[in-house]
């Protein structure tokens, strides 16, 4: 990921985090836990940032793959069956 790209995918975190979120308080379990996919989708991009910086291409390629899987795992939330982690 480049350093643009990186921008892109935060700037899309931060929209679902504090703008797209659920008007309902408190929020029930399930949505808890795909929330929850949204937090650790942030530290792996930190995570990508970080290896970038110290120039370690197998840990930014480890947690570009780990960003990419939870994401997925966040847009496709119940379409798999996948209800519950």
């Amino acid at each position: 990921m480049t350093k643009q790209q990186i921008d892109r995918e935060y700037k899309k975190l931060n929209y679902e985090i504090f703008v797209n979120r659920p008007a309902i308080a408190p929020y029930p379990p399930e949505v808890v836990k795909r929330r929850e996919l949204l937090l650790f989708a942030q530290v792996h991009l930190g995570n990508i940032l970080g290896a970038k910086m110290e120039k370690d291409k197998v840990e930014e390629a480890l947690q570009e793959f780990y960003y990419w899987v939870t994401i997925r795992e966040y847009y496709n939330w119940g379409e798999n069956g996948r209800k519950n982690l």
